[in-house]
């Protein structure tokens, strides 16, 4: 029960219970889902700020602290994440040398499959899927692509409701975005069968590491 992580005072709170509730009602809020429970927290505190002038101070203070926490919350997630891409980054290039070092040098097995056993571990490469590159979208045709709209719902549901010539013009003056992006299944299926398509090709996968 919330009583028990944040219990509720009978009597009005000093300025320093002001502060310790209010890091409290953050750490509680993240755990308690009776929304009267949240309520009663909030409706002591509320009790409080109305009647002294230095506990709202503390409640401003505790809400600015609040910003100063994102804030380096934002500084710290933009340092992982960059600490993360240099970290793929080489991962990324160190694999690919173990691909050629595998690929060069490590004997077929009966599947023709070339690895690199450990004690307790092995490294094997294996090829990735094929994947579609498109190589001019302007080049490619309507008929390899999909459109994506983005309109209000109900303009959405009005026209799946009735559409005519002259309610189509109207509909498509309320259409905020319009995008055209090629259906890659379908292209990859035909590219595979040997089609030749304008504006897009077959790029072959390439190999992997795979750990054991």
């Amino acid at each position: 029960m919330v009583t028990e992580l944040l219990p509720i005072q009978k009597t009005g709170l000093t300025l320093y219970e002001v502060e310790d509730n209010l890091a409290a009602l953050a750490n509680t809020f993240e755990v308690v889902e009776e929304a009267e429970a949240k309520r009663l927290i909030l409706d002591e505190i509320g009790q409080a700020i109305r009647r002294v002038k230095e506990k709202r101070d503390a409640v401003v203070g505790f809400l600015r602290h609040c910003e100063a926490q994102q804030k380096f919350a934002d500084l710290e997630i933009e340092r992982l994440k960059t600490r993360r891409e240099r970290i793929a980054r080489f991962q990324a290039e160190f694999e690919q040398y173990l691909v050629s070092l595998i690929d060069q040098f490590a004997i077929p097995d009966r599947r023709g499959v070339k690895r690199l056993e450990g004690n307790f571990s092995s490294m094997r490469i294996q090829k990735n899927p094929d994947s579609v590159v498109i190589t001019d979208e302007k080049a490619l045709s309507v008929t390899w692509k999909d459109v994506v709209l983005t309109m209000p719902a109900h303009v959405w549901e009005a026209l799946l409701e009735r559409l005519d010539k002259e309610e189509r013009t109207v509909f498509e003056e309320k259409v905020k975005k319009c995008e055209f992006k090629p259906d890659k299944r379908a292209l990859g299926s035909e590219l595979k069968n040997g089609e030749q398509i304008l504006g897009a090709d077959l790029k072959f996968g390439e190999w992997r590491l795979v750990l054991g």
